[in-house]
């Protein structure tokens, strides 16, 4: 997991501590990217599926 983890968090390594702060913050930051993309379009998606009652 060290290699997928570096390539997908630029500057980030599991050696240092500055590293795992920037990953921690990258990770969040990339978590609320994807809802922010992704919720919008599942909302759009699932309009014609809503039930009432």
């Amino acid at each position: 997991m060290h290699a997928a983890w570096e390539s997908l968090l630029p500057g980030f390594s599991f050696i240092s501590v500055p590293g795992f702060f920037l990953g921690l913050i990258e990770s969040y930051l990339y978590g609320w990217y994807i809802a922010l993309v992704f919720v919008p379009l599942y909302n759009y998606f699932n309009r014609g599926n809503v039930r009432s009652g």
